[in-house]
């Protein structure tokens, strides 16, 4: 039984770690898909910071909860493009089909930086003036 409960603890540890992990890794594809901060992420590192009350929260979460999986599957849908646009390259393809490629993988990063910009208004509006400069401070600082 004891043996058991360890190796149920060590499974748990190590699968907290790899979610970490791939965390950090969506966070940096995010990051270098568009150039727009992430708010809601950084909302939520530094909720107590920013003296969100309940109700703040609710609405931020709420809007993550919506929009994150949309967003997911374009920062995606970026780094998988940009992979297929090098191994065309490597291949030989057309500069004509690389080039509409291209405007497809641009395209999903006007709609990622459309997206953010939206999320941000709707931040703004969830925020006091006071914990909107306090989170640009913060991701200036960042």
């Amino acid at each position: 039984m004891k043996k058991t409960i360890i190796v149920l603890f060590l499974s748990l540890i190590i699968s907290s770690s790899f979610l970490q992990a791939s965390d950090m890794e969506f966070m940096r594809n995010m990051a270098y898909s568009n150039p727009v901060p992430n708010y809601v992420s950084v909302i939520n590192k530094n909720a107590d910071k920013l003296g969100l009350n309940e109700d703040q929260k609710t609405k931020v979460m709420a809007w993550n909860k919506k929009n994150g999986p949309a967003m997911a599957a374009m920062v995606k849908s970026v780094i998988d493009g940009e992979k297929e646009i090098k191994m065309a390259s490597m291949e030989g393809v057309s500069q004509a089909e690389i080039s509409a490629m291209s405007n497809k993988l641009m395209d999903t990063r006007k709609k990622i930086i459309a997206g953010k910009t939206t999320c941000r208004d709707y931040v703004m509006k969830v925020l006091t003036d006071t914990q909107w400069q306090q989170l640009t401070d913060i991701i200036k600082a960042g």
